[in-house]
């Protein structure tokens, strides 16, 4: 199931522009975090070991910052891209977002999975009611996006103001 949906194409935009208000310091580390091959990746933290850890992207984009004094950046890694915004000559996590059911969040869902599982992983309460799950924890955002009862998006972003 590696196909993105439009809806997680047009989620993907929406927080990209949402950084645009952004101007506070980074985010703490006690937030929710991602893994990928025993490498953490935490929103809001500093990107450098990270990046250097993960190696190579697929591909790299960057654009003038519309918040910060620097370049956004974006890397993709097959799975799952990884945004950073820049503050005070460093690059900080701005948002993972998973791509495709090859990888999965530290609860087990992933691309695919159904609401059941994850109201299990993250409880009914973060459910909207209507088609997502928004979970915050510390300085951080998790949003698991489900279509026809099955996850489509699942997004990891630093919260900054």
């Amino acid at each position: 199931m590696k196909k993105i949906s439009l809806a997680a194409l047009a989620l993907w935009i929406i927080a990209c522009l949402w950084g645009c208000g952004a101007s506070d310091a980074p985010s703490k580390q006690d937030g929710f975090a991602f893994t990928y091959n025993a490498v953490q990746i935490t929103p809001g933290a500093q990107a450098e070991a990270a990046l250097e850890a993960l190696g190579k992207p697929k591909s790299y984009t960057e654009e003038p910052s519309c918040a910060f004094d620097g370049m956004d950046k974006t890397y993709y890694y097959g799975s799952f891209y990884l945004s950073t915004y820049p503050l005070e000559g460093k690059d900080y996590v701005l948002r993972i977002w998973l791509a495709d059911d090859s990888v999965a969040t530290a609860e087990g869902i992933r691309i695919g999975s159904g609401q059941g599982e994850v109201e299990k992983a993250y409880g009914a309460a973060c459910f909207n009611g209507s088609n997502a799950f928004v979970s915050t924890k510390g300085d951080t955002r998790l949003t698991v996006i489900l279509e026809d009862g099955a996850v489509t998006t699942i997004l990891y972003e630093a919260i900054v103001q």
